[in-house]
């Protein structure tokens, strides 16, 4: 039996057709697997169009672990590569619009009866611009492999594609039946830089051309793939380029009118010479400061320091007031309380200001813009991973049967660490900037739960928190401990929601659908 359609969510991809295959004993044989990704996570670097255009694919991978079916060449429990595959949007498909393998004969995969099913995958092609190839940007790469090294050497002139790479997202099928669908969020491997110029001055400045030197703009990323752990980027260390990584593209002379004129107080982008109004972005490399240190030689007769000719440096040709035209070269400023002067997924805007007898120059960092987060997700789409609480923190209590149907067990004991104390961990990335709640039911009176951001135990500490994936990449650390002194036999229910735009949504099933329950035995 064959079987072609899509399931598309409003959070969206999704994907599969299926052929009954009898060496795949131990799957269901009418529940196939379907991936998600939502839009604002998963955005193209610069694209006004998304990921939904016409040949834009991904590399994905199912590892199957703790599988006690019967596959051949599979030893029962053991890890195994249950599939490498394309995933390919097109948006003409009858039904289904993200396919995997051939487009025009898509392949399907069906879940598993039992074992974890870990995803992952990357970018093979940005169909937004000119496309991001596998030739162009990864160095090295063998299928099934679970590991890639990216490497490329940016310039604002090139086409400005973003590469997407996604963590380890692990689905226990267990007794725990199978999600309609999976989320697949995709990371920023670049960042970005704009950068502007003003005026602030009581002279008119004239500016021929600005320029960044010897950028460090040559870089390579090697990602490795591990089935607990999750993705591990090692840190990007972009090398100094003798290319001019960000070239004059002023072609006529810009006049800044002084302050006081009428004309004046107006801002330009140094990559347009044009007045802002949008500014531009460039794709870089993620930098930090260090990388930017310049090497100085020795100072001049005016005592300033002089840089060797390999050094970061920022030039600008320009005439102050009545002064001879100059070219500056000045080096790179630092933004407080910040390592990094260029991020992964965020925008870094420099700021170059004319003062009186000086220029100032200023970092400013900025999340990463999406044009769809004010509209997406009307629907309360909810895409979250699945919660699981942290060994250690609990006494596993088993399964437990009762009126309210099955559930896991936590126990709450001194030999929790901390004592009497349960923490869990999920991800959750949309809706965007919605409000996600975790209420109790049972002996609410003997508990308190919170919900704080990241895997540290920071954050809001209360029962509710924003939802904002750029935090943290979506982690929430959940807490559940006794009030005053436990008390034997109390028990609670955890239940999640999602406020959005006035809406309540309950988000048990893409969150709790181990139905845990908290005791004290």
């Amino acid at each position: 039996m064959k079987r072609t359609g899509i399931i598309l969510t409003a959070a969206a991809f999704a994907l599969v057709s299926c052929v009954k295959d009898k060496s795949l004993d131990g799957t269901y044989p009418d529940r196939y697997i379907t991936l998600d990704a939502a839009p604002a996570v998963t955005k193209g670097f610069l694209s006004t169009e998304g990921l939904k255009v016409d040949g834009t694919s991904f590399q994905m991978f199912d590892y199957l672990s703790g599988y006690n079916g019967t596959i051949s060449g599979h030893t029962s429990g053991e890890e195994f590569q249950y599939f490498s595959n394309s995933l390919t949007y097109k948006a003409s498909a009858e039904n289904w619009k993200w396919v995997f393998g051939d487009v025009s004969s898509p392949t399907s995969y069906r879940w598993t009866r039992t074992g974890t099913h870990h995803f992952f995958g990357w970018m093979l092609k940005d169909a937004t611009e000119a496309g991001l190839q596998s030739s162009t940007f990864f160095t090295t790469w063998t299928p099934g492999e679970k590991s890639l090294i990216v490497g490329k050497t940016l310039t604002a002139d090139d086409s400005q594609y973003d590469f997407l790479y996604s963590d380890v997202v692990p689905v226990d099928v267990l007794g725990s039946g199978v999600p309609s669908s999976v989320p697949i969020p995709m990371k920023h491997l670049f960042g970005a830089l704009g950068m502007t110029i003003k005026n602030n001055s009581k002279v008119d400045v004239v500016v021929y051309s600005v320029r960044l030197l010897n950028f460090p703009n040559n870089g390579s990323a090697t990602l490795t793939y591990d089935m607990s752990s999750g993705v591990n980027l090692a840190e990007p260390n972009p090398a100094r380029s003798a290319t001019v990584f960000w070239p004059n593209k002023i072609s006529s002379p810009i006049t800044l009118k002084n302050i006081e004129d009428a004309a004046g107080n107006k801002t330009y982008d140094c990559y347009t010479g044009a007045e802002v109004t949008d500014l531009s972005y460039r794709m870089a490399w993620p930098v930090t400061y260090a990388a930017l240190e310049p090497t100085v030689t020795g100072t001049d007769s005016d005592g300033n320091n002089v840089y060797s000719s390999d050094s970061p440096l920022i030039e600008v040709d320009c005439k102050v007031g009545t002064a001879e035209r100059s070219v500056l070269k000045m080096r790179f400023p630092k933004m407080a309380d910040a390592t990094a002067a260029i991020q992964a997924g965020k925008k870094t805007q420099l700021n170059l200001l004319f003062a009186d007898k000086q220029i100032t120059l200023r970092f400013i960092s900025l999340p990463w813009d999406y044009e769809e987060y004010p509209m997406a997700f009307e629907g309360d789409a909810i895409n979250a991973t699945q919660l699981k609480f942290i060994e250690g923190s609990f006494v596993n209590g088993g399964k437990l049967v009762d009126a309210n149907g099955r559930h896991d067990v936590i126990q709450l004991t001194s030999s929790s660490n901390p004592a009497w104390v349960a923490r869990g961990s999920f991800k959750i990335y949309t809706p965007v900037n919605a409000r996600l709640s975790v209420g109790l039911s049972g002996d609410v009176d003997a508990f308190t739960v919170t919900l704080e951001s990241g895997d540290t135990y920071t954050g809001a500490g209360t029962s509710s928190i924003t939802v904002d994936p750029n935090r943290d990449g979506g982690q929430i650390t959940i807490g559940v401990k006794p009030k005053g002194t436990p008390s034997s036999g109390k028990r609670v229910f955890l239940h999640f929601a999602i406020n959005n735009n006035g809406r309540d949504s309950d988000a048990d099933s893409e969150i709790n659908r181990d139905n845990y329950v908290v005791t004290i035995p």
